[in-house]
């Protein structure tokens, strides 16, 4: 879940939190690079951090699709 940071986070989409699927690690929208899964993004919420996305050849672990940049 999409969560926001901060006192002024009202509505504003470069403070959101995710966290890596694998790893765990907290990511920030607007701040790192972020990937996600087009098709497993609804089911599970699939987002990848930089390293993982390197490891798995750009490709979902659940679904084989290709990975794409959270712009």
């Amino acid at each position: 879940m999409l969560k926001p940071r901060g006192t002024n986070a009202a509505g504003h989409k470069g403070w959101y939190e995710v966290k890596c699927r694998i790893c765990s690690k907290k990511m920030y929208i607007g701040d790192d690079a972020v990937y996600y899964c087009p098709k497993c993004n609804t089911k599970f919420e699939a987002y990848f951090c930089e390293a993982h996305v390197r490891k798995l050849h750009g490709r979902c672990p659940y679904c084989g699709s290709e990975l794409k940049l959270f712009v």
